[in-house]
């Protein structure tokens, strides 16, 4: 009985970690098609949404844009490129209020960051790169293993 007990617990196990990775998504790091930056770096993308980064090469200010904190795919991306989910951002959030940084622009959904990007002057987001179109053009990707790329891995979508 403890044998099946613990095979069954094991097949859960497996199972749930099959489950998160195939949560894992390609995330491409967005500008308006317009935007000089072709490129940008994994330190370079932490500067900005810690925004300790806020001009890009060409003076215009830069403006990130987040999904909300709940959003699975503001999850991936914060992990994998703050390093920390966004529930644990909040005390920084906090301090920086008092020095005049805000954190970056929340918006609901990803169809809301296309436009958001595309029509804001220096703004920058993160869709899943399956919904990349042609109102935005990506500078980086995130792929499913954390790495920041300069050209889109292989991926797939969901048709």
């Amino acid at each position: 009985m403890r044998l099946l007990f613990a095979l069954l617990a094991l097949f859960c196990l497996l199972s749930s970690a099959a489950s998160m990775a195939s949560e894992q998504t390609v995330i491409a790091v967005i500008v308006a098609n317009d935007q000089a930056t072709k490129a940008i770096s994994l330190p370079e993308l932490k500067l900005i949404y810690w925004r300790k980064k806020d001009y890009w090469a060409n003076g215009k200010r830069m403006h990130p844009v987040n999904l909300p904190a709940e959003n699975p795919l503001r999850m991936q991306f914060s992990k994998k490129i703050l390093g920390s989910l966004p529930s644990t951002q909040i005390d920084y959030w906090n301090g920086l209020y008092f020095h005049g940084k805000s954190p970056p622009h929340v918006v609901n959904s990803e169809e809301a960051v296309i436009r958001f990007v595309a029509e804001t002057n220096g703004a920058v987001g993160y869709i899943e790169a399956c919904n990349l179109d042609t109102r935005v053009q990506a500078i980086a990707w995130v792929a499913e293993n954390g790495d920041v790329l300069n050209k889109a891995p292989d991926y797939r979508c969901a048709p």
